[in-house]
């Protein structure tokens, strides 16, 4: 039983194998013209063979009998006409061969393929002029003149039109944005571009990559790939392009005393902001700030400055964005994607009640009040006698407690502060500060 199955096994691997081996020989073999024939698309059960010229074309095909029969179309394989051929024992061949015909064998138990051909020398890309045109803020279109057909086939099922999609080799100079130095630098692109003709070549960004040049160019174009099989390739160069698209960057930095809790800001905080692109393609730079919940903000901002930097303050509870909005120097192109949001949280104030300068370094030993978006701020702080001991107009500032170099004794002294806030509050707050430190210390002034 064991020897009947593995005996099974060897008969269905050598029948495997002889079908394989009928498939590979049932083949097509075209040969002629100038060069060597190239198999330019395989679409089951259809085989695309470009020639270059007709010049003793033929196509031999080799089966597992004498017994088939030639046949041409020019849509559908149903539509057929016999074609006469050279029998040789199980191959045969078929000459006369002309462009824009199928031509397949039909043979018993056989799944036939079809094999197309064209004629490359009539579609040749022999480029004389190249004309680079604006399509949108993001493509640019190539086109090449005289302008060449598409090679076109049909499916043998049904007579569906195919178009072989041609490549082009196209280079250009552009800009590359270099996030680490803040700046744009040259770059020579390269890139290969389809189409089934070179009248209406497509170069366009796809997402973050930036395909479009970013600066005046010369466009070179090369092909096709067909052109290239046969020794054939050839190149040419448009005129000056005058670039229209832009990239814009930019980045924020704050440059004022500011408290963040859960991404909202404490005002005053002023704020660097920077826009960076392809100048001088890029020449307008506007920055718009106004108030997020209102309709008409971009058309009526609070502020409106032009240039590429601009320093603003916050001053005032509530939510703001700021826009940036860049042109290209012929007003073609806009990018205003750059925007910013910013929370400006509500006011506070808050006074310690004691300190003890002098005594634990780094810990309570200054009086500093606690707060949030402070615009407008003013302390004094006293002795029981009225002598004043301590003034600021900053609420990040602290008191180390000492006056004129030296501590102060310890004891109760007052304060007065007058503050305003970013929602326009007004914290008038006075009262007693206790402050804490031995009498031993020596360094102290006198009271009076």
């Amino acid at each position: 039983m064991y020897m009947r199955r593995k005996n099974v096994r060897r008969l269905g691997g050598v029948l495997c194998f002889l079908f394989v081996m009928m498939t590979i020989h049932a083949q097509y073999t075209v040969s002629g013209g100038q060069g060597t024939p190239l198999l330019a698309i395989t679409e089951k059960p259809l085989q695309v063979y470009l020639v270059n010229g007709m010049e003793n074309v033929s196509i031999s095909y080799t089966s597992t009998s004498s017994s088939h029969q030639w046949y041409r179309y020019k849509t559908k394989a149903l539509e057929r006409e016999p074609v006469t051929c050279e029998q040789n024992g199980t191959t045969s061949v078929i000459r006369n061969i002309e462009d824009g015909y199928g031509y397949y064998v039909e043979e018993p138990g056989m799944n036939g393929w079809y094999v197309w051909i064209i004629d490359y020398s009539k579609y040749i890309f022999n480029p004389q002029s190249l004309t680079v045109k604006y399509g949108d803020c993001s493509s640019v279109r190539l086109t090449v003149s005289p302008a060449v057909a598409s090679m076109s086939y049909h499916l043998p099922a049904n007579g569906l039109t195919r178009n072989l999609t041609r490549q082009f080799d196209v280079s250009y100079q552009t800009l590359k944005w270099m996030e680490d130095s803040k700046q744009f630098v040259p770059e020579t692109k390269q890139m290969t571009i389809e189409g089934a003709t070179a009248d209406n070549l497509l170069i366009q960004d796809k997402g973050s990559e930036r395909n479009v040049p970013l600066c005046d160019t010369e466009f070179t174009l090369t092909g096709d790939q067909f052109a290239r099989h046969f020794g054939l390739e050839k190149s040419i160069t448009s005129d000056i392009y005058t670039a229209v698209a832009i990239d814009v960057h930019a980045d924020t930095t704050l440059i004022a005393d500011q408290v963040a809790e859960d991404g909202r800001m404490s005002a005053p905080v002023e704020v660097h902001f920077a826009a960076y692109a392809n100048e001088p393609v890029a020449s307008m730079f506007i920055w718009k700030i106004y108030r997020s919940a209102d309709e008409n903000g971009p058309e009526n901002p609070l502020v409106r400055f032009p240039g590429e930097e601009v320093d603003y303050t916050f001053r005032e509870f509530g939510k703001f964005t700021v826009e940036l909005e860049v042109s290209d120097r012929s007003g073609v192109c806009t990018d205003n994607s750059v925007s910013y949001e910013l929370d400006i949280m509500e006011s506070g104030l808050e006074v310690p009640n004691a300190f003890s300068p002098g005594t634990t370094p780094g810990i309570n030993d200054e009086f500093r009040v606690s707060y949030k978006s402070i615009v407008n701020y003013k302390c004094w702080i006293f002795n029981r006698w009225g002598v004043e001991m301590y003034h600021s107009t900053n609420p990040a500032e602290g008191w180390d407690g000492k006056k004129g170099g030296k501590y102060v004794p310890p004891g109760v002294y007052f304060y007065i502060i007058e503050a305003k806030g970013s929602d326009g509050y007004k914290h008038n707050k006075k009262g007693s500060i206790n402050i804490l430190r031995p009498k031993t210390i020596d360094d102290e002034i006198i009271e009076k």
